[in-house]
């Protein structure tokens, strides 16, 4: 029995070449890009899954309360980690891991091997009793137990070592300030899947500067400020977060509140699973988790969209298979029977698909990593996951694309199939309406989302950003050798005629500035201070930027006396302190701390611009100029545009004649701002593939039908030319249902659409206006694509002779 349904099966998919065919490439793409989108979300989701015990495991983050200017932070003070173990029973580990504020790379040096690497971390000892590292060389246990040693990626130790044995070798590491001797006590794997990605874990016990200053009395005894070091914790099987929240509080209080209280906010701490932070952590960034809803929503509309594909053709061609039907009813065939036949024939559609489209995920693999910038492999981590995915797909597509064909073609009454009756019903032909209808408002919706989302990412483009990026090259100073040689670069370098100017700064745009302190104005106290972000930089860094000066003047190049409590405000700062621009010049601002009051002399007043991405709103923020000039972080160059690529060579050769112990590197300011939209750039371009994958789908049942429409209607379109219609009258004739179609699934997506993106747009502080053009343009290419698709068999249908039709007759 079953060898005869597959014959019959495959004598009916022979026999319709071009419905098998619309049908298979139809599913085939359509279950290809579910595959594919699967794949992306499956590793998405394996971030930070390694981890022992892992439920119980969790981030200590700060949410601060009165503190202007200030956002909820993913890290803590020094001392609150280490006291939160001694204090509270249910935390069975406890542990820190920096990344200095302002060590972007690490200079590591290894006899004449010198070059930078990125994320380098001071770690205390109980790091690997909490998060879980796989350890090529070296002991977990002890890795970090003496002072001055040093774990390393595996990457690190073969480009330092090839392939001999890393450990116990002796390399210079320098963070920011000097050069530091440490000891290799293990290598750890490269690339494992985490929010966090060290690439140097150093012992919190170094003899180094940061280490040294992590460990002081200074940095322990800030329990309100300095609120930049990340910790984690392990907790008690069974431990109740709430109540272990309500005891981080408790000592929190008990040993900060006055030195909150003399800062002028307060703060509370929370626990955040570490499973969790990759994906749904909001802090200082939009969860992820709402990107993998948009991308698994994409998959599964468009694995409907070929299911839809697939139940309106079967349905369609109904009337070629109503004789069948009824003759296999009246020799006795049972309706289940006829339900398996018609199921497998679906099925075995939906297999040859799948292979298909199994090979198309394997070629498109490559493609599909450098658009979602992944590395996604075929192997033993998610062959699995992939075939159970597959199983699914398989099964699912089965029977939604399936059961209704098979239910429907087998409900057919053999007495009316036999009597030549018309057997397709207006019920049947509703049901094909109304999911060419919703195939389209997918495909409207998402062409909608699509032009949004890149509209916005045009916007951030091209919004002033109230200063000049173009043009200027940032030159990190990494090192002390680097910092001391900052004057002297410059002096160098204002000789070359291609240099318009130069200056530098602690923070460069489109970065965070970390550095900020609680200012209050005259007749107030630090209780009602406000938190500025502070920026240090040199005399001419605001004329280079073009930020606009609108009250009292910049900075001066007499140092000495600039930089004694001068500074300068944005506006947003005088706001906060309820001083018009003008009336801000000469005003005081004080700082309490220890006892010591610290004045300061508002001298100027700056227009306000965007410090970091539009996603954020602007903060109260302040200039100040350093007391030395070996105090930058980063120097920065304005060039002549039409000479920027011969710039660069100049600038090296200075840099190497001046500061050849610390290696050159440069980036440009525009190409630095724009990596902050980077992950929406990367979504765009997924919805942008897929949108366009979709649109041809839906496009593929279209033609399908229209294909049907102009077999079905042969007759009646000879009939109509014999009585004088023209070719245009034809074609008006055929394609007028599927213009309603359209214009009723436009009707549908354009809210959906609006509502969507609407949400999307509130994650950004600055943000593009949702204009009606947009859905127009999209809903004119829908139903011009659609004009295209149907037109091709109308106008076929219409050209054909009559005679050919009518012969018959």
């Amino acid at each position: 029995m079953i060898r005869n349904y597959i014959i019959i099966a495959m004598r009916t998919l022979l026999r319709n070449k071009s419905y098998t065919l619309i049908n298979v490439l139809g599913l085939s793409l359509g279950v290809a890009c579910c595959l594919l989108l699967a794949l992306y979300i499956q590793d998405e989701m394996s971030y930070d899954k390694h981890h022992q015990d892992v439920d119980n495991v969790y981030r200590i983050t700060t949410h601060f309360i009165g503190g202007a200017g200030l956002n909820d932070l993913a890290s803590t003070s020094p001392p609150i980690a280490p006291t939160l173990k001694n204090e509270i029973p249910e935390i069975v580990e406890a542990a820190r891991m920096v990344n200095p504020p302002g060590v972007a790379q690490n200079l590591i040096k290894y006899g004449d091997k010198l070059f930078y690497e990125t994320n380098g971390f001071l770690a205390d000892s109980t790091l690997f009793k909490i998060l879980t590292y796989e350890f090529i060389e070296g002991n977990p246990k002890k890795a970090l137990t003496q002072p001055n040693s040093v774990v390393l990626i595996e990457s690190i130790a073969r480009k330092l070592f090839g392939n001999e044995s890393a450990l116990d070798k002796i390399i210079s590491i320098t963070q920011g300030y000097s050069a530091t001797d440490y000891k290799i006590t293990g290598v750890i794997k490269s690339q494992q899947k985490s929010f966090i990605e060290p690439h140097l874990l150093i012992s919190m016990t170094t003899n180094s500067d940061w280490g040294n200053y992590l460990r002081s009395e200074n940095a322990m005894g800030q329990w309100a400020g300095q609120n930049f070091v990340p910790a984690f914790v392990k907790l008690q099987q069974g431990a109740s977060i709430k109540d272990v929240e309500a005891k981080m509080n408790q000592v929190l209080t008990k040993h900060g509140a006055e030195d909150m209280k003399a800062i002028g906010f307060t703060k509370t701490l929370k626990l955040e699973p570490v499973k969790d932070v990759y994906l749904k952590s909001d802090i200082g960034q939009s969860p992820r988790i709402n990107y993998l809803y948009v991308i698994a929503s994409i998959a599964a509309f468009i694995l409907l969209i070929a299911c839809i594909n697939f139940i309106n053709l079967s349905t369609a061609k109904a009337s070629q298979r109503a004789n069948e039907v009824g003759v296999r009813k009246v020799m006795g065939a049972f309706r289940s029977s006829l339900i398996k036949q018609f199921m497998g024939e679906a099925i075995l559609i939906v297999v040859i698909s799948i292979v298909i489209s199994i090979v198309i995920v394997q070629i498109s693999l490559p493609w599909f990593n450098s658009l979602t910038s992944k590395t996604i492999l075929f192997n033993n981590e998610n062959i699995i996951f992939f075939i159970v995915v597959i199983t699914g797909i398989a099964l699912l597509t089965g029977l939604v694309a399936g059961s209704y064909p098979a239910i429907y073609l087998s409900s057919f009454q053999p007495a009316q199939v036999l009597k030549g009756k018309s057997i397709l019903s207006n019920a049947s032909g509703r049901l094909r309406k109304s999911l060419v209808v919703f195939q389209f408002v997918i495909a409207i919706a998402l062409g909608c989302i699509m032009i949004i989302i890149s509209q916005q990412l045009t916007f951030m483009q091209s919004k002033s950003l109230g200063f000049n990026q173009e043009a200027k090259i940032v030159l990190p100073l990494r090192t002390n050798a680097a910092k001391i040689k900052y004057e002297s670069l410059k002096k160098e370098l204002e000789k070359e005629n291609f240099v318009k100017s130069i200056s530098a700064t602690e923070y460069i745009p489109g970065s965070t500035i970390w550095s900020d302190m609680g200012f209050y104005g005259a007749g107030g106290n630090m209780e009602t201070a406000i938190m500025i972000r502070r920026n240090t930089v040199d005399a001419g860094y605001i004329e280079m930027m073009g930020i606009k000066l609108i009250a009292g003047r910049s900075f001066s190049s007499n140092r000495e006396s600039e930089s004694k409590g001068k500074v300068i405000l944005n506006r947003s700062s005088a706001k906060k302190f309820g001083l018009d621009p003008d009336k801000a010049i000469g005003q005081p601002l004080y700082f309490d701390f220890d006892g010591k009051k610290s004045t300061f002399e508002i001298i100027g007043v700056i227009e306000d611009y965007h410090q970091t991405s539009l996603k954020e709103e602007i903060y109260p923020t302040l200039f100040e100029l350093a007391s030395a000039t070996d105090s930058y972080a980063n120097m920065m160059i304005e060039v002549n545009t039409n000479q920027l690529n011969g710039s660069l060579a100049s600038i090296e050769a200075t840099w190497k004649k001046l500061v050849n112990d610390t290696p050159f590197e440069y980036e440009f300011l525009d190409q630095s701002i724009g990596k902050q939209y980077d992950e929406d750039r990367k979504v765009s371009k997924i919805i942008t593939s897929f949108t366009f994958i979709a649109m041809f789908i839906s496009c593929l049942g279209l033609y399908g039908l229209s294909t049907f429409m102009a077999e079905r209607r042969f007759k009646e379109i000879g009939v109509r030319k014999v009585m004088g219609a023209s070719v245009n009258q034809i074609v008006s004739l055929m394609s007028s249902e599927f213009i309603k179609l359209i214009t009723i699934s436009f009707i549908i997506a354009v809210p959906l659409s609006w509502f969507a993106m609407d949400r999307w747009l509130q994650e950004f502080a600055y943000k593009t206006t949702i204009g009606i053009m947009v859905f127009i343009y999209v809903g004119g290419a829908a139903l011009a694509i659609a004009l295209i698709t149907v037109s091709f068999e109308s106008i076929k249908a219409a050209m054909a002779n009559p005679t050919k039709s009518l012969r018959s007759e």
